[in-house]
């Protein structure tokens, strides 16, 4: 019969390694369940990167070939339309495989296209550049100084409601027939849209934002400048978006009065000749043009701000 041991003796026994039990964890060294859940961890969230990775290419992929499909049905519709349908004239409504010949000749056999996209391009730009930056000052300062706001709000939400179609004469009477009338107009149609976009951005500004910069020692100007822009640029950017829209509707408003050169020009010259595969060459490069410059600002838009995504990728 055994003498039984003392308590204290079978339980340092337990922890002996000689015994076969499990040794006491020594100073110093490293916390193995902590690591393990750390690297379980680190596991799960390099698999759930990984998934979301693979659902956005997948999303990509998906999407781009849809709206391939998508081209393609519509103009494998417009195709057969003038040919199926009775009483349409196909010099009226040219398919797209005549259209086609007429794009090959105008942009690269003779390339007669370059000089009015050249010169429509420009005023698109300079009117924008104008328009964009007075749109985002004043939306700023509207924003923020109230008693300027006041002042301006019904003048400015009054013009707003004015088209910029109907300023087309007075422009020309105004600035003449030259590119600074087509400037103007474009610049008119860009900066509503700005303005009012930046102006409910900056508007409404979280007070979190406010206070804090006022507790840091910011002053009226520092605010403006370092707190309330940058909170407002994703709604400067969704105006920036809107305005290329607008000015392109205004540019070919503007070059069908006055105009030697640029593709609303063009549209309204093909038209007198009852050209309408020229004029679809037109309306094609200006839906180009158009959509490549949305979808610049729908990048540029996901790319600085990934959190209003869901707006970028519309």
């Amino acid at each position: 019969m055994k003498t039984p041991q003392p308590l204290v003796h079978s339980v340092a026994s337990a922890f002996s390694p000689l015994a076969g039990g499990p040794a006491w964890p020594r100073e110093g060294s490293p916390p193995v369940r902590e690591d393990a859940a750390a690297q379980r961890r680190q596991r799960i969230e390099h698999d759930f990167q990984a998934e979301q990775r693979q659902q956005r290419r997948s999303g990509r992929r998906r999407q781009t070939v849809l709206g391939v499909l998508g081209v393609l049905l519509f103009l494998l519709a417009w195709e057969i339309a003038p040919r199926v349908v009775p009483g349409i004239n196909t010099k009226m409504f040219p398919p797209p495989s005549q259209v086609w010949g007429v794009f090959w000749e105008m942009t690269y056999t003779k390339g007669e296209i370059w000089p009015h996209v050249g010169a429509s391009l420009q005023r698109a730009l300079w009117g924008f550049i104008v328009g964009a930056g007075l749109g985002v000052a004043v939306g700023v300062l509207t924003g923020r100084v109230t008693v300027l706001r006041q002042l301006s709000d019904p003048v400015l939400h009054g013009l707003r409601a004015i088209p910029a179609i109907a300023i087309v004469p007075l422009a020309i009477v105004w600035f003449g027939l030259g590119d600074v009338s087509k400037v103007a107009l474009i610049a008119w149609g860009a900066f509503f849209p700005v303005w009012i976009n930046t102006f409910i951005g900056v508007r409404d500004i979280p007070a979190t934002y406010l206070r804090s910069a006022a507790t840091l020692g910011a002053g009226r100007w520092a605010t403006l400048a370092q707190v309330a822009l940058p909170a407002a640029l994703p709604f400067v950017f969704a105006g920036l978006r809107h305005a290329t829209a607008t000015a392109f509707v205004v540019l070919v408003a503007a070059e069908l009065v006055g105009a030697e050169e640029g593709l609303g020009f063009l549209i309204s010259f093909a038209h007198l000749v009852f050209r309408v595969d020229v004029m679809f060459v037109g309306l094609l490069y200006l839906g180009a043009i158009g959509f490549a410059a949305d979808q610049l600002f729908a990048w540029a838009l996901h790319r600085f701000f990934p959190w209003y995504g869901a707006e970028a990728r519309r």
